[in-house]
């Protein structure tokens, strides 16, 4: 942490607004991705960082520099996206509804052929599906890993666990995946997936 952010943090738990909502900036676009990769779609994604930001705020005077401000932030979204996957596994199977939230498509397409075009719609169509099928827990840690570059140990002190059980999470819910996507090997990679 440097001294500007503990500057702002003390600055904001004295009740400067500005203060907060300058560190808020400082970590909104990432902390939103890692929400975004938890529950698939961007409305979602956007309640979760919201929800967060609010109980962050109000948690704020209790935060006592044991880690930084962004693993601390990230920890209160992560529970928060997490909450909603629960919440939205209980509603689908009451209702007996499935999710259509795709995951957007971001690469270009001017350079492939009507072929390449489909096998890639599909295999990212399958790749959702595939994530649906871990944990909460194990989809958060591979999202976090694959998806977002964090270390094992910043990871444990995300989801507030200890290291050995991310890197349990991470080898079941890839294994999962693995064997999910086993038909698409030649097309991709589990260890490299291309959403994002």
């Amino acid at each position: 942490m440097n001294q500007r952010e503990y500057e702002l943090i003390q600055a904001a738990k004295a009740g400067d607004n500005r203060a907060f909502d300058e560190l808020i900036r400082s970590h909104d676009k990432r902390i939103l991705q890692v929400a975004h990769g938890i529950l698939g779609n961007m409305q979602d994604a956007y309640d979760a960082y919201q929800e967060g930001v609010i109980r962050a705020y109000k948690k704020l005077p209790s935060f006592r520099f044991e880690s930084s401000f962004s693993t601390w932030l990230s920890r209160i979204v992560i529970n928060q996206a997490l909450n909603m996957r629960k919440k939205a596994k209980i509603k689908r199977f009451l209702s007996f509804s499935s999710s259509k939230d795709d995951y957007r498509e971001v690469a270009d397409t001017s350079q492939e052929t009507p072929d390449e075009i489909v096998v890639r719609h599909e295999l990212s169509s399958q790749i959702k599906k595939s994530l649906d099928l871990l944990s909460d827990r194990e989809r958060a840690v591979f999202v976090l890993k694959h998806m977002h570059g964090y270390k094992l140990r910043e990871i444990a002190l995300m989801i507030n666990c200890a290291e050995g059980t991310v890197k349990n999470y991470l080898f079941r819910g890839t294994r999962k995946l693995r064997a999910d996507l086993e038909g698409y090997q030649s097309t991709a990679s589990v260890d490299s997936p291309p959403i994002g």
